[in-house]
C-alpha cells in the first residue's frame, strides 16, 4: 500500500536516492556530501506543503518511492490557475522491480495532484522509466532546455 512518507522514513529515502544516483551514473566521488545534502533536503521538506513524497513497503521495508514538488506559474491558456507539479525521485529497489510498485507510486502521486488542483504534471524520465510514464498518459515534449552554472 502506498502512503505518505514521514520524518522517520528519511534514512530509507536517502538510501533509495543514493541507489538511484548510482544507477544513473551521477555519483562523481562526492557521495558523502551528496548523502548529507539529501538527508538535509528530506528532513527539511518531508512536511513542506509544497512537496509530497510517497513510499511503498514490501515486508516492512521501503522499496519504492517518488516525490512531487508544487509550484505556481503565470496563467496560460491551458492552465489558468498556473498550478503545476514536477515528479522526481521515482525509484524502486532493483530486487523489487516488476511488481507494479513504481506504477502504484505514480498513480498515487497523480491522484494527489488532481485532488490538489494541479493542472499539469511534468518530469524528466530516464530511458528505463519512459515506458512507465507513457503507460500512464505522459507524452514526450521536446521544448525543455537546461543551463548549469559552473562550480567554483
Amino acid at each position: 500500500m502506498v502512503e505518505k512518507a514521514a520524518l522517520e522514513n528519511v534514512q530509507d529515502l536517502v538510501k533509495l536516492r543514493m541507489l538511484l544516483m548510482k544507477e544513473l551514473g551521477e555519483l562523481n566521488g562526492n557521495e558523502e556530501l551528496f548523502q548529507k545534502a539529501t538527508e538535509e533536503y528530506f528532513t527539511a521538506n518531508i512536511n513542506n506543503p509544497n512537496s509530497y513524497t510517497a513510499i511503498l513497503k514490501a515486508d516492512g521495508e521501503i522499496v519504492s518511492a517518488g516525490s512531487i514538488v508544487f509550484f505556481i506559474r503565470p496563467p496560460s491558456p491551458s492552465n489558468l490557475q498556473g498550478k503545476e507539479a514536477y515528479v522526481m525521485n521515482m525509484y524502486t529497489a532493483f530486487d523489487h522491480r516488476k511488481h507494479g510498485y513504481s506504477s502504484a507510486i505514480l498513480k498515487h502521486l497523480m491522484q494527489y495532484c488532481q485532488k490538489s488542483g494541479v493542472n499539469r504534471i511534468w518530469l524528466n524520465a530516464s530511458s528505463a522509466g519512459k515506458s512507465l510514464y507513457q503507460k500512464h498518459g505522459f507524452i514526450e515534449c521536446e521544448s525543455e532546455m537546461e543551463y548549469k552554472f559552473e562550480k567554483k
